[in-house]
């Protein structure tokens, strides 16, 4: 059994009570970590384009639902950002099926993201036909890609650091007000 001396008491006590006032400061610094990551990826994404909608569900055709991390109107069209937060080195190309992260040691494999989001840029070509449609798998999280960077990868710093100037042509924008009109009856359909 544990026992203490009453001079112990007290240094039990402080040690506890340092504890105690301790844990909610680790905790709180992690979510503002978390916050302040989430925060420039927005913000990042914003300078994108001139109207931003975020977690757009789409229908994928087969009565299921498709989620679109960011859709951006740009003046070249639609832009969909499909967002990674893996860190290490990442591994994978183009065409093939998996990719890897590897990061304190250990290697991880995962679906090739460029695959997922083709399906919902193809999606999205479909709900508003004959609108450029484009997108990005970004990762945004602290990694590299110490091989080649496979096209349309991009990391966080390869996003433009100021918003730019764009004029987007009218029928860009009726279709962006279409495709926002056809996820909300998915919404709340």
């Amino acid at each position: 059994m544990f026992s203490l001396t009453p001079e112990q008491i007290p240094w039990l006590v402080a040690a506890l009570s340092a504890m105690a006032l301790l844990l909610p400061a680790i905790l709180f610094r992690r979510r503002l970590a978390a916050f302040l990551k989430q925060r420039r990826l927005g913000q990042a994404i914003r300078r994108l384009g001139p109207k931003v909608h975020h977690d757009l569900l789409l229908p994928d055709g087969i009565d299921g639902v498709l989620v679109a991390d960011y859709v951006v109107l740009t003046h070249k069209g639609i832009l969909l950002v499909t967002v990674n937060w893996y860190e290490g080195n990442i591994f994978g190309g183009k065409d093939t099926d998996q990719w890897t992260q590897v990061w304190h040691g250990a290697s991880h494999r995962f679906t090739n993201p460029l695959h997922e989001l083709q399906l919902i840029c193809a999606t999205v070509r479909s709900l508003v036909p004959n609108i450029p449609v484009s997108g990005i798998v970004l990762f945004a999280g602290n990694c590299a890609f110490p091989k080649d960077k496979p096209d349309g990868a991009c990391l966080l710093q390869d996003l433009p650091r100021e918003r730019r100037k764009q004029v987007v042509p009218p029928r860009f924008e009726t279709a962006w007000e279409l495709l926002l009109v056809k996820a909300e009856m998915l919404s709340f359909g």
